[in-house]
């Protein structure tokens, strides 16, 4: 594959090299050029991919890189300070009440009311969405028996492990049948039953025309699971594009070596600042040591 032919951009700082290689209209997910900066922060800078209707796609990068900033940004929470994001066509932010009725979202951390069981919360939640309670309870059953549920459904969901609360959070996103599914760390928590039962309702769901966009640290459940990996690095975007293309571009054959490569940051250090060593040594006190010793 010739590199004026690969639909992914590698390290590029420039903008206009990292055109969407799915066209706005047949996409559900439309990130073009999205720059999102916190005062003199930048966020992220000139990001742009998209998601076809159906597709798994893992988001990756290292703490910090601006996955959480890009999901809220979806979710309609945060305006982007340049570019566009849109979902089945809609602006994420000046139509986010439309969006978020397409979207369902799993945090990492799910919180729930207190002294609610997990059938309470989900036939409140039916109910916000407009939705009969016992109908979707129904609909619903099948999924929470898979999910290995159906007998702690009428407990309180506080008293629920992290994987349980993981679980009910899964079956709240779902609840709606939203046309893209949102997913931050969905496998934390979970066991290793309970994680190929994810693996196994996330292909379902696909199969059914959802679209899925999660973001993991671990790289075995993107090359189990996903067709197609976008990696961000310093709020740029480093590389988009399915497995095989990655592969082709980097020249390794993992994910994980991929990853490493494509998000290497310089080695820090340990030495200490020679003002700071000298100021210890002085038993000098400056502003940083002052607040160290509160």
């Amino acid at each position: 594959m010739s590199e004026s032919n690969l639909p992914m951009e590698v390290k590029t700082d420039d903008p206009q090299s990292q055109e969407s290689v799915i066209p706005p209209a047949a996409a559900l997910v439309s990130i073009d050029r999205v720059t999102k900066t916190f005062g003199s922060k930048v966020a992220l800078k000139d990001v742009s991919f998209s998601v076809p209707p159906g597709q798994i796609c893992g988001l990756l990068g290292p703490n910090g890189a601006g996955k959480t900033t890009l999901f809220r940004l979806l979710m309609g929470i945060l305006k982007v300070t340049g570019g566009r994001l849109q979902v089945d066509g809609r602006d994420a932010f000046e139509e986010r009440v439309e969006v978020k009725r397409l979207i369902g979202f799993l945090p990492d951390e799910p919180i729930f009311y207190s002294y609610l069981s997990g059938r309470e919360i989900l036939e409140l939640s039916a109910a916000m969405h407009g939705l009969k309670p016992g109908e979707t309870l129904e609909r619903l059953a099948p999924v929470i028996a898979k999910l290995r549920l159906a007998e702690d459904i009428d407990n309180y969901a506080e008293d629920y492990s992290r994987g349980m609360k993981k679980k009910l959070g899964l079956l709240l996103a779902m609840l709606h049948q939203p046309k893209l599914l949102v997913l931050d760390e969905p496998t934390n928590g979970l066991d290793v039953e309970s994680t190929h039962l994810f693996y196994d309702l996330i292909f379902e769901t696909a199969a059914q025309g959802t679209t899925v966009l999660f973001s993991t640290h671990l790289m075995d459940h993107v090359t189990r699971l996903c067709s197609h990996a976008v990696i961000i690095n310093e709020g740029k975007l480093a590389a988009n594009g399915s497995l095989e293309e990655l592969r082709a571009a980097t020249g390794e054959a993992g994910l994980e070596e991929i990853f490493l490569k494509l998000t290497a940051r310089e080695a820090q250090s340990e030495e200490p600042a020679p003002e700071a060593s000298e100021a210890v040594s002085a038993g000098i006190k400056g502003p940083k040591l002052k607040r160290l010793s509160r």
